[in-house]
């Protein structure tokens, strides 16, 4: 695959955390009400990850912080952990449809607002799997603090990605393509699995075909990694630097 470096992290070696020792927390974002889970020894840090996990079931996100390096922290999508019934905002246009639609966007960002200020950060790197690095990628368009972007597996072109399944339109989403004039400023990096036949190499090639200039923004292929397995050297790698 033409303009990515194959990447083999075999030599750097990950201590991975306990996920029960880490502390649940509620966090307000208007439109939707997401949970976090944040590590308990943590009280301040001048440059936090904050992980965006995935559509769907939720789990790999918080499992890549866990094992990443710096301080890091997680923020689940809206409705994930939590029941159907027990929030109005909880519907199935959430998971379909309007999965990135404007309010989810702009309730992940009052998150990542409050979780900064919690924690006294001054900048921020935002790390996102799946459709989380849809948010994060449209966040980071909209923000001033973000030191570094990394997207794994990333769903970067929603409009590309539904053609190559053949499946239905997100037509309630925002579309990270949409928003290359901005990220362009954006100091990012993008992973992909060469074993990816979900998020495949097409769709993160359709979102840099976007951009004028591209010297901020860094792909690497990550041998040996499908959709959801063998990220957690790759990303730790990544924050490492």
């Amino acid at each position: 695959m033409k303009k990515f470096m194959l990447l083999f992290f075999l030599s750097f070696a990950v201590q991975a955390n306990d996920s029960t020792s880490w502390n649940r927390i509620i966090l307000s974002g208007g439109s939707h009400i997401m949970i976090g889970f944040v590590p308990p020894d943590l009280i301040q840090a001048e440059t936090l990850n904050i992980f965006i996990e995935g559509d769907g079931e939720p789990g790999i996100a918080l499992k890549l912080a866990q094992e990443s390096a710096g301080h890091s922290v997680y923020i689940g999508r809206p409705c994930q952990y939590l029941k159907a019934t027990r929030f109005n905002s909880c519907n199935r246009e959430l998971w379909t449809s309007h999965r990135y639609s404007q309010a989810v966007v702009d309730s992940m960002d009052l998150a990542i607002t409050e979780i900064k200020q919690r924690y006294k950060a001054e900048n921020i790197r935002l790390v996102g799997y799946s459709g989380g690095g849809a948010i994060a990628s449209i966040i980071a368009s909209k923000r001033g603090d973000v030191a570094l972007l990394v997207t794994v597996a990333g769903n970067l072109d929603h409009r590309w990605w539904t053609d190559f399944n053949a499946s239905d339109p997100l037509y309630g989403s925002l579309n990270p393509v949409d928003f290359s004039a901005a990220l362009e400023a954006v100091p990012q990096v993008h992973l992909i699995g060469d074993h990816d036949f979900v998020v495949p190499g097409s769709v993160l090639m359709s979102y840099l075909s976007k951009f004028k200039s591209r010297e901020k923004v860094k792909s690497y292929l990550v041998g040996g990694a499908d959709h959801t397995c063998c990220w957690s050297m790759a990303v730790a790698a990544v924050l490492h630097q």
